[in-house]
């Protein structure tokens, strides 16, 4: 398929998302690449994608539930998990148990590679894809590279990989409702992309959270949809001190582990 195009004036510009490593434009519908109908407020799609569109993430049947206040009211839970936990659907005690009882949250999220051995990101170790994939496929070697449209084997679910190559990474989930959603940082779980619309395909949604001064951060890169094993042990880890951004207050009721997994300490392809 050739690049789409967008008519702007006497111009012409290629539009974002048409290449394989690149998100979306803003307000992007996200049934198709090819349509350039402005996406409805707050939904994924145009109006003539709204009732119906034909480019569908196909289920298996054991994606989390989208349950944001699960993540979001539990406040030790909120500033203790990142988006690559909240992808994992990881819930660790440990972590929460980190912050507990303290004024000041400084523990140190979850990051790809810790579990295998691999050192923090550096000039050396960036936040490239690349360098990602190799982190993940260390820490879990089941993990599957996979597409869009293609369902992922029985007893796993998808989630996907963008990156802000000079300053950041970001993963998002598909949830059994079969749109997308994420969880910046410490921040609250969202199924909204940075222009405001739903998620149905994450490679063809806007992260560019620059455009409304919200971050210094646009996730412009888009990596890989990847197969994750559910059911069976994950094997993050965190380590070290770091800073947190203030947050406000979010009230934190007691919340049950919705999924506890294991963490692998210092050893390779230990399982």
């Amino acid at each position: 398929m050739g690049d789409a195009i967008i008519q702007t004036g006497a111009r012409q510009k290629r539009k974002r998302g048409t290449h394989f490593h690149e998100t979306g434009e803003k307000h992007q519908c996200q049934c198709d690449i090819r349509c350039n109908s402005l996406a409805v407020d707050g939904e994924a799609f145009c109006e003539e994608h709204l009732s119906q569109c034909p480019n569908k993430s196909a289920l298996t049947g054991l994606e989390p539930e989208y349950e944001p206040n699960r993540w979001n009211l539990n406040k030790l839970l909120r500033l203790t998990h990142n988006c690559f936990a909240y992808a994992m659907n990881i819930y660790d005690t440990k972590q929460i148990a980190k912050c507990k009882d303290k004024k000041k949250c400084d523990a140190s999220f979850h990051q790809p590679g810790f579990a295998s051995g691999h050192e923090s990101f550096s000039n050396y170790a960036p936040k490239t894809c690349p360098n990602m994939m190799v982190r993940m496929f260390g820490d879990n070697p089941d993990i599957i590279m996979s597409d869009f449209t293609s369902q992922c084997p029985p007893n796993y679910s998808k989630i996907a990989l963008i990156i802000d190559e000079s300053d950041d990474y970001h993963f998002l989930r598909q949830d059994k409702n079969k749109y997308w959603s994420h969880k910046p940082g410490a921040r609250r779980v969202t199924n909204l992309d940075a222009a405001g619309h739903k998620i149905w395909n994450p490679k063809l949604a806007n992260y560019n959270y620059r455009s409304d001064k919200k971050s210094d951060l646009n996730y412009d890169i888009f990596c890989s949809y990847m197969c994750v094993p559910r059911g069976i042990p994950l094997y993050l880890k965190a380590r070290g001190g770091g800073t947190r951004a203030r947050r406000a207050p979010a009230p934190s009721p007691s919340t049950k582990p919705f999924r506890t997994k294991k963490t692998r300490r210092g050893s390779r392809g230990r399982r």
